[in-house]
């Protein structure tokens, strides 16, 4: 049996609009988080800890010094081997000469004024902020230690600025499907209403509620279908744009395994959410007495 009214077409279509700008929206955060993640792990990859050696260490007291630091817990591991490089003040005048085209003998007045060097990558359960003062703490309490240096202030702000553009998300996303959810059990109602005599017909001649919403449930499964399809059609659009000013960012963009999250972000998301909120605000309107829908 068909309603006798179907919804106006100006209504369908605001409400795949909305639904296409719920998409947008979580396109564009689901690039953004994944970007951020990214970078942030690369970054996070990189992060070490320089101990600068005192010239008082004697060469034969070096290797005990290694040997310490190869056993405490924060030291990581990369392919099986403890992630410590050693690097003499010769090998760092060297490198300081080629990248600075600078003699510091005459700059200084010094023979070599650098010091050893310990290089230490830090397990990744260690990459925060208190834990590499206390492991910062630990070394330069030691007398073979010159000083200590780690990315302390970008691990603050790096750590800081995800957390913002992180609720900023989460509250526009929640705020969007607030709308469209409003949207979504507006028109419904309205539908209810202009149909409420067939609809009470149809209870009185024995037909269940989910025969009755069939039809919503169906239209509402195209509308997030296809809301979600536009989103995700303009966010690659938008992200194709960008990635013609920054090719570096394309690979990361364009990943077959992006593309397949994204589009069951987008699509999958909106079809679902726009079937379940369907599904609830019609049980809802099918309770209420058709006479009090006015």
């Amino acid at each position: 049996m068909k309603y006798s009214k179907s919804r106006p077409q100006s209504t369908q279509l605001t409400l795949v609009i909305s639904m296409a700008s719920l998409a947008f929206i979580l396109a564009l955060f689901f690039q953004l988080f994944v970007s951020v993640k990214s970078w942030g792990d690369e970054i996070k990859s990189q992060m070490k800890v320089y101990v600068y050696l005192s010239d008082s260490l004697q060469t034969s007291d070096l290797a005990s010094t290694i040997t310490y630091f190869k056993s405490r817990p924060y030291l990581g591991q990369k392919e099986l081997k403890p992630e410590l490089e050693f690097k003499s003040k010769a090998q760092i005048a060297t490198e300081f000469l080629k990248s600075s085209q600078e003699d510091y003998q005459t700059l200084l007045g010094e023979e070599n004024p650098f010091k050893n060097c310990l290089i230490l990558g830090i397990k990744e359960e260690y990459k925060n902020e208190a834990s590499f003062k206390k492991i910062v703490a630990e070394i330069q309490a030691r007398p073979d230690v010159y000083e200590v240096t780690y990315p302390n202030t970008f691990i603050g702000s790096l750590l800081g600025k995800i957390k913002a553009v992180g609720y900023v998300g989460v509250i526009l996303i929640v705020l969007l499907v607030l709308f469209v959810y409003v949207q979504l059990a507006n028109s419904i109602r309205l539908h209810i209403h202009g149909n409420r005599v067939l609809i009470k017909t149809m209870q009185l001649l024995g037909s269940t509620n989910g025969f009755i919403q069939k039809p919503y449930l169906l239209n509402a499964l195209l509308v997030g279908f296809l809301g979600g399809l536009i989103g995700f059609i303009l966010a690659d659009g938008a992200f194709y744009y960008f990635s013609t000013s920054i090719p570096e960012i394309s690979t990361l963009f364009f990943e077959t395994d992006n593309q397949a999250q994204l589009a069951l972000v987008c699509i999958g998301f909106c079809t679902l959410f726009s079937l379940i909120a369907s599904f609830f605000s019609i049980s809802k309107y099918l309770k209420i007495q058709h006479t009090n829908l006015f």
